[in-house]
């Protein structure tokens, strides 16, 4: 039960509202119930700006 309750406190500081939640990158969130492109682009643009090296790598 602890260990739920610290999720729910961490994904709520995060700003996580809805479920499913997609973090990319420990930074950025799909949320909700998207369809598979919405999550396919995402995870392109993300890549593209990792590849370009506007990310730093995530910690973890």
């Amino acid at each position: 039960v602890d260990q739920v309750r610290t999720e729910i406190a961490t994904a709520s500081r995060m700003g996580i509202t809805g479920v499913p939640c997609f973090l990319l990158e420990g930074k950025y969130a799909v949320m909700g119930a998207q369809d598979a492109d919405t999550l396919a682009d995402a995870i392109r643009q993300v890549a593209a700006a990792k590849a370009r090296g506007e990310l730093e790598m995530a910690a973890g």
